[in-house]
């Protein structure tokens, strides 16, 4: 199987192969896969991390739990973003990133009640997971492809015989054959959506433009001193001006952010903590 060819591709052309020969099993599994699941997940989309909650002046801290029980059920979660999403989050992180998945909130607010206040809380999964979905789901079509021509069904093209499309539908083709149990997951996926994290930006110039432009509206109710209003001036012109360049550097616009996080830590104001949690969204590291 080639490796240059992108998982979700391979499954479109899976897809018009299940279809011709109508096996609806296959069908259902990979407008999953192309999709996202809505509800269970087969065995090979649960993916075990790290639960981690916002702290607005340490970052993102690890939660302890007093029953070691309630923390291993937390922290496997049903990994149910479409394959192409998946793709795009490997693709664009490097191997030392992490994706975090935010807890509905109601889990959210119960496991805040460590921290004294409300805050977010979402689990942290290295990338290595997430290949291991997409292995998994080549692995799966590789051996259904192995499995239709041990049958004798070859097809020549993706044109196939009725003699073949016969066959199929007679021989017993199990979808979980292929990929074993599936997995209701404990925590409800809802409009879940993962999150690429690591020491660089995490949101798109709008979102950091919408900060800047609150942090200058609030800077005030900061109560900072006069050496340390001037230094937050003077970074928040610098990401400005990045933002306008038809090139932004990236690596410039993330250590203004850092020494503007730097500066929200030692302010007094009581607009500063709200502050610090909007931009422990965008910047890691």
């Amino acid at each position: 199987m080639d490796k240059s060819v992108r998982t979700s591709d391979l499954l479109r052309k899976a897809y018009v192969v299940a279809r011709k020969l109508k096996l609806s099993e296959f069908l259902e599994w990979i407008e999953n896969e192309l999709n996202g699941y809505k509800g269970e997940v087969p065995e090979y989309r649960m993916a075990k991390g790290q639960i981690r909650g916002w702290n607005p002046y340490n970052g993102w801290i690890p939660l302890m739990f007093e029953d070691p029980a309630e923390g291993e059920a937390l922290s496997e979660r049903a990994c149910g973003q479409s394959i192409a999403e998946l793709e795009h989050l490997i693709e664009n992180g490097s191997s030392k990133s992490t994706l975090h998945m935010p807890y509905p909130q109601k889990i959210q607010r119960q496991l805040s009640q460590g921290f004294g206040f409300e805050t977010e809380v979402s689990l942290f999964v290295g990338q290595s997971a997430l290949i291991r979905v997409i292995d998994s789901v080549r692995n799966v079509v590789l051996n259904w492809a192995l499995k239709l021509e041990e049958d004798g069904i070859l097809g020549e093209g993706l044109s196939f015989s009725e003699k073949e499309k016969s066959s199929a539908t007679s021989i017993p083709q199990s979808i979980n054959n292929f990929y074993g149990s599936v997995h209701a997951p404990q925590i409800q996926q809802g409009n879940q959506t993962a999150i690429q994290v690591s020491s660089t930006i995490n949101a798109d110039s709008q979102a950091i433009t919408e900060f800047i432009n609150e942090l200058k509206n609030n800077i005030e109710q900061l109560g900072l001193p006069l050496d340390s209003k001037a230094e937050l001036s003077s970074e928040i012109a610098t990401v400005e001006a990045q933002l306008q360049s038809p090139k932004p550097k990236t690596v410039i616009v993330k250590e203004s952010l850092k020494t503007i996080r730097t500066v929200l830590e030692s302010a007094s104001g009581s607009a500063a903590g709200q502050m610090l949690i909007e931009l422990g969204k965008m910047v890691m590291g």
